[in-house]
């Protein structure tokens, strides 16, 4: 009989991270239906992304304590100024139920593209976010063509590669999509939308504009000290 084989400590853990990330919930693909979800406007009426087929759509997942999704709100805007006349929708979904919260970011950060709420989370799960950030391209068909997580420069580069070229009829980019490290994707009972979760405390943008400021320069510090998505980060999938 063949002597059992030890396995290095290393080996143990490469093989953890892929059980790990073969268990992650799979997101929705390239080419799949938008799920039907029920979604509402900031004061309660009834809100169906079925009505916007025939133009190109940007779903963009965020919430008030998030760093880079206050980032990302003036790329959004300038997108849907710059292209909203060839066709392109931009539509901010919250699943925040901190009404105060959602009303200080939208005074800080204004936007006129449409923001909408799920107070029922469903959107969340149906949609895979496992990361915030996270944006979805729908053609006009009303197909998910391409994913997005987390935030920064890159990110919206490779965003408004695929929507020009979505707009214009063309192919996407070969490597349209953004997906975080495995590392920071938040699975099982853990919620990448909901505060104190997946998010270190740092990011909470509550409170007076200096004390803010202070969180943000922490957290973006902890972010680059970490490399690569790691634990030590803040967590917040925008590495």
């Amino acid at each position: 009989m063949r002597p059992c084989r030890k396995y290095s400590p290393r080996l143990r853990s490469v093989a953890a991270a892929l059980a790990a990330a073969l268990a992650l919930p799979a997101a929705v693909r390239a080419g799949q239906p938008t799920p039907k979800v029920q979604l509402q406007e900031l004061y309660g009426k009834p809100f169906s992304l079925e009505s916007l087929r025939g133009n190109v759509v940007l779903l963009d997942f965020w919430a008030p304590w998030c760093v880079p999704c206050r980032a990302g709100f003036p790329f959004l805007q300038g997108l849907q100024e710059k292209l909203g006349g060839e066709g392109l929708r931009v539509v901010g979904v919250t699943l925040e139920n901190d009404d105060q919260a959602i009303t200080a970011f939208l005074d800080e950060v204004p936007v006129h593209f449409t923001i909408v709420r799920d107070p029922a989370e469903t959107s969340g799960q149906a949609f895979a976010v496992v990361a915030m950030p996270t944006a979805l391209l729908i053609d006009r068909q009303g197909d998910v063509v391409a994913r997005f997580e987390g935030g920064g420069e890159s990110v919206h580069r490779q965003i408004e590669q695929a929507v020009t070229a979505l707009l214009a009829g063309r192919p996407l980019p070969s490597d349209s999509g953004v997906r975080v490290a495995a590392s920071l994707q938040a699975t099982g009972a853990i919620k990448a939308w909901r505060r104190g979760y997946l998010a270190d405390p740092i990011m909470d943008l509550d409170g007076d504009p200096l004390t803010r400021l202070l969180r943000e320069h922490v957290h973006a510090s902890k972010e680059g000290a970490a490399g690569d998505g790691g634990a030590a980060g803040g967590g917040c999938g925008c590495n």
